[in-house]
């Protein structure tokens, strides 16, 4: 019994992901890079915490939302919208039809952010926002921790919540058949009130200045938008890493058993296309049928002239007899 269900789980992996040598190589490649990023952002924000200024000596900044957002001390909220965000957004690129293509696009948008912020976060050293955070004292390279004082320039958090709605805006939408795209939009809608609404706890903690979280967004969303430029243009377009952007071939998704959805599809379509072109020529047939012709005209009778009346037969006389004189 367990052979034949591994066998069955074997099959159906292959069914929904094709892996080459290729493939597999580009991905491996983007998550070292992914992960060199992340590590020396998290030395960096380490600097950044120990050179930070005490902020219960140093007043804090200015802020315009602080003024309007009550303050809670609940970061696990802050945890939890990003695993809220983060977790389906994985579950969406396993089961993309490009799933290789769709993480490495993922991870190279979250490096490039992180390169940006390794250049930002120690550079200009804030009074952190939020009470009691604790400040990093040294080994920035083996330190590895949460919520440091001095993190702030810009939101690490944030940057998880923007990356996770682009995704389903770009690639979840299109997932949904034509008759449910309602639900896509419902979705959608979802997707983008839960980032905001993560980025509003983020700032409620006082995790981050405002400032902070705005060009969170900007800089995920461009990035984002980056990647998916050089994907398309110097890639794809280039006919290059097929395995990994096109690894079913040309086409939206070129799998066995959704080409077969896709045939099945199709043939509804024509049938019904059938069905409608035989019904506009039945109710053409009973059109023609009501209609009476008019009685076909004497050989020799002048057009618009009707021998029936006198008047206009003497007429049509005296015309024939002033063409053809003695």
């Amino acid at each position: 019994m367990a052979p034949a269900m591994m066998e069955r789980l074997k099959r159906a992996f292959f069914r929904r992901y094709k892996l080459t040598r290729q493939s597999i190589g580009c991905t491996l490649l983007v998550i070292v890079i992914f992960g060199l990023t992340m590590y020396f952002m998290n030395v960096m924000a380490n600097v950044a915490s120990y050179l930070s200024p005490d902020n219960t000596e140093t007043p804090k900044l200015s802020d315009r939302l602080f003024e309007a957002i009550p303050s809670i001390h609940l970061l696990w909220l802050t945890d939890l919208a990003d695993a809220l965000m983060f977790v389906p957004t994985v579950l969406l690129v396993l089961t993309h039809y490009r799933p290789l293509y769709l993480l490495s696009k993922v991870l190279l948008t979250w490096a490039l952010c992180n390169l940006m912020r390794i250049t930002t976060v120690a550079i200009t050293s804030f009074p952190d926002p939020r009470d009691g955070c604790i400040h990093s004292v040294g080994e920035f390279f083996t330190t590895f921790t949460l919520h440091r004082c001095g993190d702030c320039m810009f939101s690490g958090h944030t940057i998880i919540f923007v990356i996770s709605a682009l995704v389903w805006t770009s690639h979840g939408y299109h997932r949904f058949p034509h008759r449910f795209r309602w639900l896509a939009w419902i979705c959608l809608i979802f997707v983008w009130a839960l980032c905001i609404g993560s980025a509003v706890i983020v700032l409620a903690n006082r995790a981050h200045y405002t400032v902070d979280v705005l060009v969170a967004f900007y800089i995920a969303g461009g990035n984002f938008y980056i990647w998916t430029y050089v994907f398309e243009r110097y890639i794809e377009d280039k006919g290059r890493l097929r395995d990994l952007t096109h690894p079913w071939g040309d086409g939206p998704d070129t799998r066995p058993h959704i080409q077969k959805k896709e045939e099945r599809r199709q043939r509804k379509v024509a049938d019904a296309e059938k069905e409608a072109a035989m019904a506009t020529e039945d109710s053409g047939a009973e059109m023609r049928s009501v209609v009476t012709e008019d009685p076909p005209l004497q050989q020799n009778e002048p057009l618009g002239i009707h021998q029936s009346d006198p008047s206009t037969a003497a007429a049509a006389a005296a015309m024939t007899d002033s063409r053809h004189p003695l």
